[in-house]
């Protein structure tokens, strides 16, 4: 009788036993797999794992892939805009495309900026401003009008030309690789050419003499750019 009373104690006692236990496990949960026994104890675990240097995912920008980053696209032209050209003209897609990068650009208004550069440019050229002239030519270029300069002082002559007008501003060629557009175009101007010494005589030219010039200049510009100035790449004369 005494044995039976003992298991029976056991048996309830297990059973308590054993319900403690599946409660605390329920309260507690169980670890399985991963423990953290690897885990650098130095390292918070709820640290910004990122590097340092990685950017915030705010600022992260996605690139296509297979497009380089510095892979420009040309904007859609807009048709109904105005170039100041005709359709017809051989030139009209290049202008278009141009006004696509830059909404502000027409042919008259590009011809009106470089009136007033060609006129520029060559009183900088003929008065010596080799300031003036690096803000308007390319690198290039402006070595060529320095060193013609720099032949004039070393002879001891000076110019003394004089633009009387540009009578015609016609865009002979236009082009564009990617935002890099190039014109070209042929001034038709009337000007004196006269070279002096240094005691004020006449080495060339006839001050009272109106010469007919043509010159064939292009123009670079990076059209995506908001910086509206174009640069003298190229000079010739026709």
């Amino acid at each position: 009788m005494d044995n039976d009373s003992e298991s029976l104690s056991l048996i309830i006692i297990a059973f308590v036993a054993g319900f403690i236990i599946l409660q605390l496990r329920r309260t507690l949960g169980r670890r399985d797999g991963y423990d953290g026994k690897d885990e650098d104890k130095g390292k918070n675990p709820f640290q910004d794992n990122r590097p340092k240097n990685a950017p915030e995912e705010g600022n992260i920008v996605p690139i296509r892939s297979g497009i380089k980053p510095e892979a420009t696209e040309a904007p859609v032209a807009n048709n109904s805009v105005d170039i100041g050209v005709s359709p017809s003209s051989p030139h009209f897609g290049i202008l278009e495309k141009i006004n696509a990068f830059d909404n502000t650009f027409t042919l008259p208004s590009f011809i009106d900026g470089a009136e007033y550069a060609y006129g520029m440019i060559l009183n900088a050229f003929w008065s010596g401003d080799i300031k003036t002239l690096k803000e308007f030519l390319s690198k290039d270029v402006c070595e060529e009008f320095d060193n013609a300069i720099r032949s004039m002082k070393e002879e001891g002559n000076v110019f003394e030309n004089n633009l009387a007008d540009v009578e015609k501003i016609e865009l002979i060629d236009a082009s564009l690789e990617g935002s890099m557009a190039e014109l070209t175009v042929r001034f038709n101007s009337h000007m004196t050419i006269v070279i002096k010494d240094q005691e004020g005589n006449i080495v060339d030219g006839d001050a009272d003499t109106v010469s007919p010039i043509v010159d064939i200049w292009t123009f670079c510009r990076d059209v995506k750019r908001k910086d509206p100035n174009w640069t003298l790449v190229s000079t010739s004369e026709a």
